[in-house]
């Protein structure tokens, strides 16, 4: 999450926690699982009546919530840098006990589902499909080489490797965590990119790097594209938000229609550019409902944003986002190989009903479980190493 309620700036001035965001994890985190959810029921390609037809793609692969994961990983990891005097072993450490440990888990459950996955491509009755042929060359590779997938996924840099060394090193095992590599490799920079952003210098640098990693991805799409400088400019844009963030919060300017120039220009950019334009617009709109007030038809749009955001049910679902993200890509594979054991003739739609039915709460009941007994005591216990670390570090210094 992104702090204490009330945290500290290296500036001294105090910035309110963003609970509006914890919203949002919950809606991206419950998109991704829900159209995964749909895709094993064969409507990864389904002919729907404009204006629903020419969405239903990115719905569907749910590749703009992941990207705007990682805008909000920039803004989040920033605001928990300038609120937290740490060293960087201390930060790589709370990172290590807040992603790992829920992790490893959910890596080990995958694990335990790949020698599924087989029957369920040779079984389902809407196996010619290419959601399905994409399915079962990942499953291919993960049983052909389960030893090095395993060791590349446990080290969090498979988003590394090439193509070349190790087919579809991000989508297999666990695929979902395609995002949990390149979160890592955000976060073995992170401390340095908090100060490089604010050199002119720097961001030419950082500019340059985002061009040569977009050019050459290719080699580590891998399927996905888990190489850090390709992504580099949406964490960019998470980290000049929180720039914005800090600057605007707590002054008059801050929470009026100001404000809605900054907003309204990166909703215009991101349907313009059609640069991750879904994305820019879910960050614009989530980021913008956290300032934008007033009597005008936009202001009063976005806080009725906030107002859902803040919602008590989304704010709960904010807070098992993480487990949920990972976790539900075991579970509905283990729900589909009963579900065709039990409706081998299933269509599509019997399938999709079955699955909601059953496996949906089956998620959401094992990813409140791993916050309570997993991430939760893992945050814990990260804390408590770092707790010790300043006890020592005082010791010496007297």
């Amino acid at each position: 999450m992104l702090g204490s309620a009330q945290t500290q700036t290296q500036a001294g001035r105090k910035l309110p926690r963003v609970d509006e965001l914890d919203g949002l994890r919950g809606i991206l985190a419950s998109w991704v699982a829900v159209s995964h959810i749909l895709c094993w029921c064969g409507f990864a390609k389904v002919a729907l009546p404009y204006p629903l037809g020419p969405l239903w793609p990115d719905f569907i692969l749910a590749q703009p919530a992941v990207e705007t994961f990682i805008i909000l990983s920039g803004f989040a990891i920033s605001f928990m840098l300038h609120a937290r005097k740490e060293s960087y072993g201390a930060f790589m450490r709370g990172r290590f006990f807040r992603i790992y440990p829920t992790y490893l888990l959910c890596l080990l459950l995958g694990l335990a589902t790949i020698h599924l996955i087989p029957v369920i491509v040779r079984d389902a009755p809407w196996r010619d499909t290419p959601y399905f042929y994409l399915v079962r060359s990942t499953s291919e590779s993960e049983r052909a080489h389960p030893i090095l997938h395993t060791l590349c996924h446990l080290t969090l840099l498979n988003g590394l490797v090439p193509r070349s060394v190790l087919f579809n090193a991000t989508g297999t095992l666990l695929p979902p965590a395609w995002s949990i590599t390149l979160e890592w490799q955000y976060y073995l920079l992170a401390p340095f990119l908090a100060r490089a952003v604010r050199s002119g210098a720097w961001l030419v640098v950082l500019s340059v790097v985002s061009y040569l990693g977009i050019q050459f991805s290719g080699h580590w799409q891998n399927p996905h594209s888990s190489f850090l400088p390709a992504q580099l400019p949406l964490f960019l844009v998470g980290i000049g938000s929180f720039h914005l963030y800090a600057h605007f919060s707590n002054t008059a300017a801050g929470r009026s229609a100001k404000f809605s120039v900054p907003v309204a220009a990166l909703l215009a950019g991101a349907i313009l550019l059609s640069w991750h334009s879904i994305a820019l617009a879910a960050w614009g709109l989530a980021f913008g409902c956290v300032f934008v007030e007033g009597p005008g038809l936009f202001g009063r749009a976005l806080c009725a944003l906030r107002r859902f955001l803040l919602h008590p049910w989304l704010q709960r679902l904010g807070k098992i986002s993480y487990p949920l993200y990972l976790v539900h890509w075991p579970i509905i594979i283990a729900w589909m190989f009963l579900l065709l054991r039990w409706k081998p003739a299933a269509t599509p739609a019997e399938a999709a009903v079955w699955m909601f039915l059953f496996a949906a709460p089956t998620i959401l009941l094992a990813a409140v479980l791993l916050h309570k007994f997993v991430e939760t005591p893992a945050m814990k216990l990260g804390k408590g190493f770092k707790a010790q670390g300043m006890e020592s570090a005082g010791e010496k210094l007297a």
